[in-house]
């Protein structure tokens, strides 16, 4: 087993194309079995969609970043005009934020580059990826033929508990990070923000940060209006992130619930007691912590009489 899993790891991109494949599966019999449409067309079309979607988003991400970083930019130049402070300090806080927005900028343009020198990588994941599409449409467990007769069963049951347990982890974020970029949306748009959408989508993706989350975009944002005498925004900017934070707490225990079938206060109290115990980790261990709850409930010893 840790053959494989060591085998997987170095072959990666094979190794994504598959899994990706797999958990699309879906889509593909969607366009394979209802729609009618050849294997080699269901393969193709749905790589379209991933790639394209994937690259338009990106590229929405970082104009409204360009765009946004400059007005940020902008404000904190007045930030000394309005505070009682002395100007060494709001000077060195400043500046210590444009290096920060500098980095941020440089990272996005750093990834990019970094995809374009790995290009032989990227080349072999999106061949590997129309591949495993193509096998998939036909049959998602095509590529359990690559592994032992003797091991496939165990390593098959490892794997389908593994890959539900991922798509209930998944689902629970994806719903959550809607639920926060329409909250994010109304927010911005009657705040009169230019933008709204875009900027919610910028500031929704820090949604899967840990403790903070969109935080950490929102509270320097309302400090910095507030230090430019624009208090009543920056208090609303507050009140905002506070509301969207108790809405994604309350959402997420209920989804847990539903998901896992356990109560949403069990689900919260263990989610929480794994942050805590594991830190940033525990954010990836609390899914397998709540499958383990789940089937300790469904144990003899835990069933009443």
């Amino acid at each position: 087993m840790l053959f494989l899993v060591l085998f997987a790891w170095l072959i990666l991109p094979v190794t994504l194309a598959i899994v990706l494949a797999y958990f699309l599966s879906p889509l593909l019999q969607l366009f394979h079995k209802q729609l009618k449409l050849p294997s080699f067309i269901t393969a193709l079309l749905t790589e379209f969609i991933v790639v394209a979607g994937i690259t338009v988003g990106l590229l929405f991400l970082i104009s409204v970043l360009i765009d946004t970083l400059p007005v940020l930019k902008e404000n904190l130049l007045n930030v000394s005009s309005f505070i009682h402070v002395p100007v060494a300090i709001t000077t060195q806080i400043r500046d210590q934020l444009f290096e920060l927005f500098d980095i941020l900028l440089s990272k996005i343009f750093q990834s990019i580059q970094d995809i374009l020198q790995h290009l032989v990588e990227v080349t072999i994941f999106i061949v590997a990826f129309y591949f495993s599409l193509y096998e998939t449409s036909r049959n998602k467990h095509w590529f359990f033929v690559y592994i032992p007769a003797r091991f496939r069963k165990p390593i098959y049951t490892i794997f389908e508990e593994a890959t539900t347990l991922f798509s209930y982890f998944i689902t629970v974020e994806i719903r959550l990070a809607l639920i926060t970029f329409g909250m994010l949306s109304i927010g911005f748009y009657f705040l009169d923000f230019s933008q709204p959408v875009g900027k919610a989508l910028l500031v929704s993706v820090c949604d899967f940060l840990p403790f903070l989350g969109i935080g950490v975009f929102l509270i320097p944002i309302s400090i910095v209006f507030m230090a430019t005498g624009k208090v009543a925004i920056g208090i609303q900017l507050i009140v905002l992130y506070i509301v969207i934070q108790l809405t994604r707490q309350f959402a997420e225990s209920m989804m847990w619930a539903s998901t896992m079938q356990i109560r949403s206060v069990h689900a919260f109290i263990l989610s929480a007691i794994s942050l805590l115990l594991f830190g940033v980790a525990g954010i990836i261990i609390s899914p397998f912590i709540l499958l383990i709850a789940v089937k300790l409930q469904r144990h003899p010893i835990f069933v009443s009489k």
